[in-house]
């Protein structure tokens, strides 16, 4: 019995090894809190995310679709362009990202604002 409950253990590490690997990835949870709200286009992500190069959206995009957590939807337009929205797997995980949210409101220090550096004054 003790090893069959190594054996989930393991397991059970992995997939959860597996999820902070994708879902710890600089941008993704954001990406995924917004299309909780409901499906949107590349350019309204891009600006929607202050900075998010289009480049690095469209990677995590990409990544999240390759997860089958969103699907891309491609729009004839005009204006041409992508839609994207959240799987029943990516439904699933909300939930789990919302309550991530108040833990991080309620446990996490505030980001301190950045000083600027004085200026020279013979500048």
């Amino acid at each position: 019995m003790n090893r069959r409950l190594g054996a989930q253990a393991r397991q059970c590490d992995e997939r959860l090894t597996q999820a902070f690997t994708l879902l710890g990835k600089r941008w993704s949870g954001v990406i995924l809190g917004l299309l909780l709200q409901g499906p949107a286009r590349f350019a309204v992500l891009a600006r929607t995310i202050p900075g998010i190069s289009e480049r690095m959206l469209s990677d995590r995009l990409n990544e999240l679709a390759r997860a089958g957590l969103i699907d891309r939807t491609v729009l004839d337009g005009p204006p041409l362009g992508v839609l994207y929205q959240l799987t029943e797997s990516g439904r699933a995980i909300g939930p789990g990202l919302l309550r991530l949210g108040d833990w991080a409101e309620r446990y996490m220090a505030p980001a301190k604002p950045r000083r600027r550096r004085p200026s020279h004054p013979l500048r």
